[in-house]
């Protein structure tokens, strides 16, 4: 079934496209996947972030490439204060020097909250995107607190599997001159491959290689000789036999303007507006939360008139147009707006519909032990804005099908480049003014880097070393967690990827499995030595109980012959009475009846003393019941401590007795 990712079915036969997919599934390898314009790179990112199984975390440099990324931007996700930073800054160290009067450190300039600490050191997968704007300082910085706050200082990115996405022949990161003054003494270039964490922990460099946006093999080798600048006088001459400074479009047709600098765009942009009749009708967008103007896609308020050319920002749902359409306002209304376009030759016409962009936070989910999108605040406004004219770097990732490339203030490097390739063919192409060959400028250490490219085939031989690690890996999970079914999957799978069972690594860890089994078997001797003595308590057991029931009917007879005596004590009480009564009917009576009251009195005697015998008689029977009864609830509480250390051994598996459990 095909894939289909923000309405474009993915191309299943594209080569690079899968490699680099297959390391970010099945590996934890660092990759730099890359290409010219229109390979598809952003849809790989979404791609990512629709399929991968991994705690996620997306960044960009700028706050519109994080909005369209669907992350945050690197500043704010890493709470970075815009600053430059240099290799050992005492700003990112953990302990301060004793001598040093300065004792700050890392936790005082950056604080996390403990959920945000949880996403850190939750996160699997670092998506960093636009990473050709990222500046090498800044990369190490994203290094180094991933290291330190995950507490695994001596592992690249804190052991965080980290995939850079951009192409560096692009758009270059911002140093200016004061800030590069100081950079450069530590580093060859702005660009992140400069950086150390990637000098010293090489990336799997991947490039896309299928164009998707041009068709036009001609047009196609033009934009890659522009790209390395590598262009000749007789490529130059044909690019500038585009060249028409009078250029006037017609009036459906649909042309966008690229320039240079903001203010050509935005003076061109105010006075196609003014020079229409129509009237103005303001828009103004819903924000709900937190969603800052920097990171708008759009106007907050979009001052629109009737045949006003406008871009669409945002793919259709529908698939009716796609980011980057160019088309003209039909009518328009207080709540409504119909446009039309053409596309291969057919005008259509609809109306627009408003969509919603989310600002997006990441949250720690603790309960299940993963990170979670929060959306923090919306944007909702229509998908467009004015497009008579953009600036070429608004217009990185977008694709036109007519455009009218203001070039002749060029100023940076890779810009001629990305303002030609957002045209899908030669034909569509119109420059207002000339391009020279000093315009056409390329960074000579992205040349060099380019060369670094991995070639294919040890991108195959990489690629299953990387998931014979993976699966190692998830081996010596399972085995700690005593899963040793899964661990043997696991290292099975993982010697189909790279047969490791002669190396001295192997030996080691095959030795370690051995070892936890071997104290798994002595586990089962103790066990079955347990149950022994468990037999023997339980018959114990038996006996106490059997006396425990002889001296309880023992105690139930001795209190039926106390209760006897007690009813003959008050019946010869009675009795005694019964003669003071009849101590005037006579003396001889009275003699009798004394002499029958003194063997009453020595009968209670006999009977007091008996009394007292039976009751410390009872009270030992009681101190013996108690100490019985002490002695059966120790015996069952250890009974029922065996009883479940029973029950957990009798749990090992078939195929663990097998591996030498007996």
């Amino acid at each position: 079934m095909a894939i289909i990712i923000d309405n474009i079915e993915l191309d299943e036969t594209n080569v690079e496209f899968n490699y680099a997919a297959d390391f970010v599934k099945h590996t934890d390898r660092l990759v730099y996947l890359t290409g010219k314009a229109g390979t598809g790179k952003t849809t790989f990112l979404k791609y990512l972030k629709q399929t991968s199984n991994k705690s996620t975390v997306i960044v960009a440099p700028t706050g519109v490439a994080a909005v369209n990324a669907g992350g945050q931007t690197i500043h704010s996700f890493f709470r970075i204060k815009p600053s430059i930073y240099i290799p050992n800054d005492k700003r990112l160290r953990t302990k301060a020097e004793q001598q040093d009067t300065d004792k700050s450190t890392i936790y005082d300039h950056f604080k996390y909250f403990k959920e945000h600490l949880e996403i850190i050191r939750g996160m699997q997968l670092l998506i960093i995107d636009e990473i050709s704007m990222v500046r090498c300082d800044l990369l190490d910085i994203i290094d180094r607190l991933l290291r330190v706050y995950r507490k695994r200082e001596f592992e690249p990115f804190g052991g965080v599997q980290v995939i850079l996405i951009g192409d560096t022949f692009q758009l270059p990161p911002i140093a200016d001159f004061d800030q590069w003054e100081i950079l450069n003494k530590f580093y060859e270039s702005p660009f992140f491959f400069s950086s150390n964490v990637i000098k010293n922990n090489k990336p799997i460099y991947i490039e896309l290689k299928k164009i998707y946006r041009q068709n036009e093999k001609e047009f196609i080798e033009l934009l890659n000789r522009v790209r390395i600048n590598q262009i000749t006088e007789n490529e130059l001459t044909i690019l500038n036999s585009k060249l028409n400074p009078t250029f006037y479009p017609d009036k459906n047709s649909n042309y966008i303007i690229l320039a240079t600098h903001n203010k050509i765009v935005e003076s061109t942009n105010l006075t196609k507006l003014s020079e229409l009749p129509t009237e103005l009708k303001l828009f103004e967008a819903a924000v709900s939360g937190n969603f800052p103007d920097n990171i708008m896609p759009t106007e907050r308020i979009l001052k629109l008139k009737e045949s006003a050319q406008i871009i669409f920002i945002k793919n259709d749902k529908q698939k009716r147009y796609y980011n980057g359409t160019v088309a003209k306002i039909k009518s328009i209304n207080d709540s409504e707006i119909i446009v039309e376009y053409s596309e291969k030759n057919v005008t259509n016409v609809m109306t627009i519909e408003k969509e919603t962009w989310n600002n997006i936070k990441y949250s720690w989910n603790e309960k299940d032990k993963k990170i979670e999108e929060e959306i923090i605040g919306s944007f909702t406004q229509f998908p467009i804005k004015l497009a008579w004219a953009i600036t070429v770097h608004k217009s990185q990732g977008l694709t036109f099908e007519k455009v009218i490339a203001d070039l002749g203030g060029a100023f940076a490097s890779g810009q001629v480049y990305v303002a030609l390739s957002r045209c899908t063919s030669f034909n569509g192409l119109v420059l207002k003014t000339r391009i020279d060959r000093n315009a056409i400028k390329t960074d000579v250490e992205v040349l060099k880097f380019a060369q670094n490219e991995t070639p294919s085939t040890l991108i195959i031989q990489e690629l299953n070393s990387g998931k014979a690690d993976f699966y190692y890996k998830e081996s010596r999970k399972a085995a700690k967690a005593n899963d040793f079914s899964t661990a043997f999957d696991n290292v099975l799978t993982a010697i189909k990827y790279r047969n490791d069972i002669e190396t001295d690594i192997f030996k080691r860890y095959f030795a370690a499995i051995v070892a936890r089994l071997t104290r798994l078997n002595s586990y089962k001797r103790l066990l079955q030595k347990l149950s022994g003595d468990i037999d023997i308590i339980n018959n114990e057991n038996d006996k106490i109980k059997k006396e425990n029931n002889r001296l309880l009917s023992k105690n139930e007879g001795n209190n039926l012959k106390i209760t006897e005596q007690n009813n003959a004590l008050k019946l010869l009480l009675d009795k005694v009475k019964d003669f003071e009564k009849i101590n005037k009917l006579g003396d001889e009576q009275i003699i009798e009846l004394k002499n029958e009251l003194k063997k009453a009195n020595n009968s209670i005697s006999i009977y007091q003393k008996q009394l007292k015998e039976k009751e410390t008689t009872i009270k030992e029977l009681e101190k013996s019941l108690s100490l019985f009864i002490g002695e059966v609830e120790l015996k069952e509480n250890k009974i029922e401590e065996l009883n479940t250390e029973v029950k957990r051994l009798q749990n090992i598996r078939w195929h663990q007795k097998l591996l030498g459990a007996k």
